[in-house]
């Protein structure tokens, strides 16, 4: 086999290979020989099928095979000779092949940059610690007691008010056109919850049960369905029944419903979990800011068919947002992207390779700090992430688990921002930290204010990246 390269240039590498017409036509033969071990021809033996047979009836799927199998090794073999660390698979052209003769193809490649030296002392960053006020941990307990409550029908007859549970029949129309999914059955609706249309539980408030209602209602300006936007509407409904609700009760009694050993328990679990949100927001916000940094002080050549790939993704998410299909115009119902966003669809796509390569550098980057420092994410971790990621879908544990398990690409989902917080808490463990005692509301304000901070820096001119040797 003869590997010539033609391309040695920054992160790009093209090759031209050749396999000499020998080793084809040996490696198509032992593949033949294969097949016929195999298969069934009237008037012969497995294994006894004459090789011009077997030529005539299998030689182009046993050529296909022999090719991809030369080509496969062929590249494994040059990366190895050339000690080449990839970036994505390569890209491999076949240049000509005729039976008997060569086979040659072309391959080029990008590799992953060299990066020399890392050093991470000197950075500091802010650290936002929250104490739980107990006026939360009472919002939360009257909450779960609120929705743990069980109606009950009314004892005595009376006209409904707010705080009932209503059992109703309802379906609406648009002038005489029904609504789409705008009816339901004995549905129970709290009155006062705001779950419906705004106006719609005010008028079911003073009537009896058995009562037959005409509710009239404007649909919202930004309704998610489009249609029915800011569009005058009658819903039909007839108050079947009317529950009552019991007082709220926050006691040993609502603990015990709800798994824990008594109401101190109950509180002190609120009080962890409260805490933990509080601890993940405070970490997302110093993460933001640790990536920064590095983004920064690391500058380098990034492969560009990963930029590419990355930026697609960002791109194909954005088009999803804004509901618009890739296979139409770069319009929006009629909207331009400026209508939309208020920018122009190049000056969008100027932004988002921006993110992408800073995104492709960070992951590159944060990948190298964790391999040189033995970093990685456990099996117990992988596995209690993949618990939560269960218990987001009540019912179906079992088929996600099994997702998951049998998806390698799926698992890595969830393996990427374990290795990446783990990075980023070792470079926090070497960096100076400053606390800031912060209030709830403080940190959401803080928060915000530097989630738009950072879509302002979007456009930002990258720095221009350093030589690689």
């Amino acid at each position: 086999m003869q590997i010539i390269e033609t391309l040695n240039q920054g992160l790009k590498r093209e090759f031209d290979i050749t396999i000499p017409a020998k080793d084809m036509n040996s490696h198509l033969v032992t593949r033949l020989e294969v097949i016929g071990k195999r298969v069934k021809i009237p008037g012969f033996r497995p294994g006894k099928v004459p090789l011009p047979l077997l030529k005539q009836r299998y030689q182009t799927d046993a050529l296909r095979d022999v090719i991809e199998n030369c080509v496969d090794k062929a590249v494994k073999q040059t990366v190895k000779d050339h000690n080449l660390k990839l970036a994505l698979k390569p890209n491999v052209t076949l240049t000509s092949y005729e039976e008997g003769k060569e086979l040659t193809f072309h391959m080029d490649l990008e590799v992953l940059p060299v990066i020399e030296e890392i050093k991470l002392d000197g950075f500091s960053f802010e650290k936002y610690v929250v104490s739980i006020p107990s006026e939360q941990v009472s919002d939360v307990l009257t909450n779960l007691a609120k929705r743990h409550r069980e109606s009950q029908p009314l004892q005595k007859p009376r006209k409904s008010k707010k705080g009932d549970i209503v059992i109703i029949d309802f379906k609406g129309f648009i002038g005489e056109d029904s609504i789409e999914g705008g009816e339901g059955q004995d549905y129970p609706l709290e009155l006062g919850s705001n779950s419906f249309i705004p106006g719609f539980e005010d008028q079911l408030v003073g009537h009896d049960k058995g009562m037959q209602v005409k509710v009239n209602v404007t649909f919202p300006k930004e309704y998610h369905e489009e249609r029915y936007a800011d569009k005058p509407a009658r819903f039909d409904v007839t108050i079947k029944d009317i529950h009552e609700l019991p007082p709220v009760a926050i006691d040993a009694a609502l603990a015990e419903k709800l798994g824990f050993k008594s109401l101190k328990d109950m509180e002190a679990a609120i009080q962890e979990n409260l805490s933990k949100d509080y601890l993940a927001q405070s970490f997302l916000n110093t993460k933001r800011h640790v990536l920064d940094a590095l983004a920064e002080r690391f500058t380098f050549e990034v492969p560009q068919r990963m930029i590419d790939l990355e930026f697609d993704n960002i791109w194909s998410q954005l088009l999803r947002e804004l509901g618009i299909d890739q296979s139409q115009a770069a319009n929006i119902d009629g909207k331009t992207f400026k209508d939309a966003t208020g920018k122009s669809e190049e000056d969008l796509r100027k932004d988002y390779h921006v993110i992408a390569e800073r995104r492709v550098r960070l992951g590159i980057l944060l990948a190298e700090i964790g391999n040189r420092n033995k970093i990685n994410v456990s099996n117990d971790e992988l596995g209690e992430a993949l618990m939560n990621r269960a218990r987001e879908f009540p019912g179906q544990e079992r088929e996600v688990f099994d997702f998951y398990r049998n998806n390698e690409s799926a698992l890595a989902t969830l393996r990427a921002p374990l290795f990446e917080n783990k990075v980023v808490d070792f470079i926090l463990d070497q960096s100076k930290i400053k606390e800031i005692s912060a209030t709830p509301e403080e940190l959401e304000k803080i928060l915000l204010r530097e989630e738009e901070e950072a879509e302002k820096k979007i456009s930002t001119t990258p720095k221009k990246p350093k030589k690689q040797k």
